[in-house]
């Protein structure tokens, strides 16, 4: 590519763009709109849907300039409550949607379910 990205990183940015609204563009500079609480638990799942397992770390790594890390860590919070991820004990966090479609084991499964840390805020 010529702006020297790798394949995996220009498909990870579509998978935030495809979330949030164009507030300018021209073939040099795309300005995005600050994601809200939803649209951001919505780049959250679509990121675990595409890399399977990831850190609070991770997510800032892929929405720096985007989001802060509490705004990241409210909405897991808040994916953490509707069921729609969990989180195992190294902190990495799990799609619901990918554990109950087979993507994993069930053996895996199972010890992610059992391995749940305590019920506090991350």
């Amino acid at each position: 590519m010529s702006d020297g990205k790798s394949v995996e990183e220009v498909e990870e940015e579509k998978v935030i763009s495809d979330n949030l609204s164009v507030i300018y563009e021209d073939t040099d500079l795309v300005v995005y709109t600050a994601p809200n609480e939803e649209e951001l638990k919505d780049i959250l799942l679509d990121l675990l849907r595409k890399n399977g397992k990831m850190s609070i770390k991770d997510f800032h790594r892929y929405l720096s300039g985007l989001a802060s890390e509490d705004k990241i860590r409210y909405a897991l919070n808040e994916l953490l409550k509707d069921e729609a991820v969990i989180i195992d004990r190294q902190g990495y966090f799990y799609s619901m949607e990918l554990l109950n479609n087979g993507e994993y084991s069930p053996e895996e499964v199972e010890e992610l379910m059992d391995n749940q840390p305590d019920g506090e805020d991350i």
